[in-house]
């Protein structure tokens, strides 16, 4: 994806977003009346003195332009009753399965103590049954850490593997306590032993039993959408739909195009530009795409469904399964699921409520600096694109001068370097705006950003997601918008630890693209551990 030349807005674009998505219909919406225009600090390219690269752009072109990319978006809008469903979903397929793994577990592990007592004439210490509940908590963790919860589509050799592996650590963990904080008698050695084996052999069996049983009922089972080209999907969809036990319910399927055939099926529920909102109405949070003829409209819907299922995979793949009768592969997106969210951003919280308390006088003391170096406001608000493509004011300590349009203007017009330099990235290296002296301090050190943690506190953004977007950059995204408005944008992320002003804005826009795909906490955590290693080195600050 080659992005285009990207031309500035108008004031006449709304601050709060330049349309919206009309639920019921699923129309774009343009908001003639009542338009509110954004506000934008020091060294902005909007508005009628606008100096970026395409400044003199035709403003139907610009209004145009992005008008088509925001448009486009809002077919793919993510839709939180998809994320309400898979987590309902998730839970009641995943529960029952849970309860018979407890039982199981009690059970067995019960049996093998009454083995050892009656059948080997070991007595058994009462303190085993303490061990009980600890064991079943471990086990239970360790089995949802192998993603076998709520265990749709999971592959009968991976499930097994996951079972084995869960329980024997779980009894190594209370065989090393023992050992540790006491002494591990040949009783309790047998006890675990015997139950190490018995478990790993009843737990699949049980497993598969209850899935049996389960599919019979109507409430258990996890929503499915099939999707693919036409002809081929009934076909598929008929033969899964007597295929429950797997955790899948089909619903139905879409295709590219309706063919006679497609018309008289009863499975067909419309055509490929449907899909979404078959889905939304039908409350289906997983697609399963059964064709790779429509791999470009699968490409946007794993950022509209929670879970994206690939049939026909190679069978080659660690992961695959042939659960579905092809081999297939999960493609899961934890960003639009609930708890995933619920946890970035009691994160947030957990770092931002303490860090405004301890940063407070500091903040004090570069306001004061600020003040006195340069008369006018301490800080402003840059107009920028957030989640959803809603749009909020990004808060900033003001490092620039007062008149810093008119300033970076008289530049443009007599230095041509500088003219050549601002229009590859509206950045200038050496840039006469910004104030001697504190306001070098700040963009050096990017402690300029510090007021956005206020924006991470009401929840316009993220202590780690996408640079956020200005308005007139919409159009440089192109299909990687959606992608975008799909997140939280960040205080850091990848950009910012990824050289910031020396990567192109290519590189920007493939950052936010492969941040969005593989989103999870585990990056964020190493983003943050980055972060303050790349403000020290100051590496593409300026």
């Amino acid at each position: 994806m080659q992005p285009v030349p990207a031309p500035h807005l108008p004031e006449t674009i709304p601050a709060d977003g330049p349309g919206e998505l009309d639920r019921a219909a699923g129309k774009y919406r343009r908001r003639e009346k009542g338009a509110r225009t954004g506000t934008y600090g020091p060294g902005s390219s909007t508005g009628p003195n606008a100096t970026g690269p395409n400044a003199l752009a035709e403003p139907s072109v610009q209004v145009d332009a992005a008008d088509a990319v925001v448009a486009n978006h809002t077919a793919s809008k993510i839709h939180a009753g998809l994320s309400r469903a898979y987590t309902v979903q998730s839970v009641l397929t995943g529960l029952p399965l849970a309860i018979v793994d407890t039982l199981v577990t009690a059970f067995t592990f019960v049996a093998a103590s009454f083995a050892v007592s009656s059948a080997l004439g070991m007595s058994v210490n009462s303190g085993m049954w303490i061990q009980l509940p600890v064991l079943l908590s471990l086990q239970l963790a360790l089995i949802a850490l192998h993603q076998l919860y709520p265990g749709a589509g999971v592959s009968p050799v991976y499930e097994l593997r996951g079972l084995v592996r869960s329980t024997v650590m779980a009894l190594l963990f209370l065989s090393g306590m023992n050992l540790t904080f006491g002494q591990l008698p040949r009783s309790e050695f047998a006890v675990f032993a015997i139950a190490a084996i018995a478990i790993s052999l009843s737990l699949p069996l049980a497993r598969h039993l209850a899935r049996e049983v389960l599919s019979k009922t109507k409430w258990w089972g996890i929503r499915t959408l099939l999707v693919g080209k036409q002809g081929e999907c009934g076909r598929i969809c008929e033969r899964m739909l007597h295929r429950r036990s797997s955790g899948f319910v089909m619903v139905g399927y879409v295709a590219r195009h309706r063919g006679q055939q497609d018309l008289e099926d009863v499975n067909c529920l419309g055509t490929l530009d449907d899909a979404f909102a078959i889905a939304c109405r039908r409350s289906v949070p997983v697609a399963a795409i059964a064709s790779c003829e429509v791999e470009e409209s699968a490409h946007r819907m794993k950022f509209q469904f929670p879970s994206l299922v690939w049939m026909g995979h190679s069978a080659a793949a660690q992961d695959s399964s042939d659960v579905l009768g092809a081999f297939t592969k999960r493609l899961n997106m934890p960003f639009l699921r609930f708890v995933p969210r619920l946890c970035k951003r009691g994160l947030d919280l957990m770092i931002v409520v303490p860090g405004l308390l301890a940063l407070t006088p500091f903040i004090a003391a570069v306001a004061i600096a600020i003040k006195w170096q340069s008369p006018g406001p301490v800080i402003y608000g840059s107009g920028r694109v957030g989640q959803h493509g809603r749009r909020f004011k990004m808060w900033k300590f003001r490092s620039m001068v007062v008149n810093a349009d008119e300033v970076l203007k008289q530049k443009l017009a007599s230095d041509p370097i500088a003219r050549s330099e601002w229009a590859q990235d509206s950045k200038l290296k050496n840039d006469p705006r910004i104030i001697p002296g504190v306001g070098h301090f700040l963009r050096r050190w990017s402690l300029d950003e510090l007021p956005q943690l206020w924006n991470v506190l009401v929840g316009e953004m993220s202590l780690v997601g996408p640079r956020p977007v200005l308005p007139h950059e919409i159009v440089r995204y192109q299909n990687r918008y959606y992608e975008y408005t799909h997140m939280w944008p960040g205080l850091t992320g990848l950009w910012q630890v990824s050289g910031r002003n020396e990567t192109t804005f290519e590189t920007r826009v493939f950052l936010v693209h492969h941040y969005a795909s593989n989103w999870s906490l585990w990056l964020d955590a190493w983003i943050l551990v980055k972060t303050p290693l790349t403000v020290l080195t100051r590496r593409g600050a300026y």
